[in-house]
């Protein structure tokens, strides 16, 4: 029985010394040095492309990506041979590891690797099916319009993203703040205030005693609270950089009131915009549901595509009824219709649009609700906390000047 194909590391030596660095297939290590030595090359270093990819692999960022794709992009469309261009965009990168793999794929076109495979292999460091899309993109032999219409709609994903943190970003610190404040009076202050009252041998107020009696409870609750939310940003924004954010937002953000229906409706966005690339890339409508899927990142939505793709495969259409998990019926049904009338990029761009402005429209509205919320909040356990703490000083005074205050 053959062995399956897989893909090696090397770093090797041509004739006249010059150093060189790829990867090969074969079936074994020794295989592969066989190979390469019959090629005339000295062998220095030879292991799995895998572990060496998955080995420290840092994921390409944001606005180094969106310059990356392009670059690659204007490089396509100036007829540029992508190996050459390639090696050119690494030298302008600043991370030597993304440089690195850049340079890389360059050398494993150069050998003859589809550029589709050679990013699939590569796939820890760039976006979820960015090299699906560029194969769909050699394929129909648009790739500078696939990378241009996939930059497009990164820097509109970047934008809802941005508006969301911005908009969560104060009643968030009002309220981590306001936590920090509770944790301070009730490990610190309120126990000054105990000895004080204590020496005075009356009876206290029933707030003033609560808050003498669970202060130091309330100090660390309050405290929990700020490290809790300031612990679940940093969790949320660390997964999201390494890619493996889908279930703290499938589980938590899309269940969250406010926050979940911008987030659900910015996935709808992106899923549509995503099938929009793809199909406009000559992919299958099947297959483009799938690669947008992958590409939006939500197992709960990748759950309603693939439930979506039986129904329309089987020929039994989208039931108006039907409920999904996060996905409108709207959207099914559009999809549907417009897939057998013509016009189906059209109308995913149509529905990117709509669920894009409904997100910033309901981003909108979260700092017009929490933002009252908040001050509302803060206002009435200071003013709670300030009267409890002076309202025996009060009755003292009143006390001393015979009733008269």
């Amino acid at each position: 029985m053959s062995s399956i194909p897989l893909s090696f590391a090397y770093r090797a030596q041509s004739v006249d010394g010059q150093p060189l660095s790829g990867t090969i297939d074969a079936a074994d290590p020794d295989q592969a040095r066989q190979q390469l030595e019959s090629l005339r090359l000295r062998v220095l270093e030879i292991e799995p492309a895998k572990a060496r990819e998955t080995t420290g692999a840092k994921r390409l960022g944001g606005e180094d990506f969106l310059t990356f794709n392009q670059q690659l992009a204007h490089l396509t469309s100036a007829g540029l041979p992508l190996e050459h261009g390639l090696r050119l965009i690494a030298q302008d990168m600043r991370r030597g590891r993304v440089a690195s793999t850049i340079r890389q794929i360059a050398g494993e076109l150069e050998r003859g690797e589809p550029l589709g495979s050679a990013f699939e292999r590569h796939a820890s460091r760039f976006p979820p099916a960015y090299g699906r899309l560029i194969d769909a993109g050699v394929r129909t032999n648009n790739l500078s319009g696939m990378l241009l219409n996939l930059g497009e709609h990164l820097r509109t994903l970047g934008r809802v993203r941005a508006a969301l943190w911005r908009a969560m970003a104060y009643p968030l610190a009002v309220f981590v703040a306001l936590c920090l404040v509770v944790a301070f009076l009730g490990g610190w202050v309120f126990p000054q205030f105990a000895d004080i009252y204590r020496m005075w041998h009356t009876q206290l107020p029933w707030a003033t005693q609560f808050l003498i009696d669970n202060g130091r409870l309330i100090g660390v609750i309050a405290a929990s609270l700020a490290v809790a939310v300031v612990a679940l940003l940093l969790l949320y924004r660390i997964l999201a950089t390494m890619g493996l954010h889908r279930g703290l937002q499938d589980g938590l953000v899309l269940r969250l009131p406010l926050v979940g229906p911008v987030v659900q409706r910015s996935l709808i966005a992106r899923w549509c915009d995503a099938v929009r690339i793809a199909v406009t890339g000559g992919m299958d409508l099947p297959v483009a549901m799938r690669t947008a899927a992958d590409a939006v990142g939500s197992n709960r939505l990748e759950r309603d595509t693939r439930h979506l793709i039986g129904r329309l495969e089987s020929g039994q259409g989208v039931d108006s009824n039907e409920r999904f998990s996060v996905m409108p019926a709207t959207v099914p049904a559009a999809i549907e219709l417009s897939s057998r009338h013509g016009g189906l990029p059209q109308t995913l761009a149509t529905l990117a649009q709509m669920y894009q402005q409904q997100a910033q429209a309901k981003v909108g509205m979260i700092p017009a609700v929490l933002t009252p919320l908040m001050l509302a909040l803060l206002t009435g356990i200071i003013g709670f906390i300030i009267l409890a703490m002076f309202l025996p000083f009060v009755r003292l005074i009143s006390a001393i000047s015979g009733g008269k205050w």
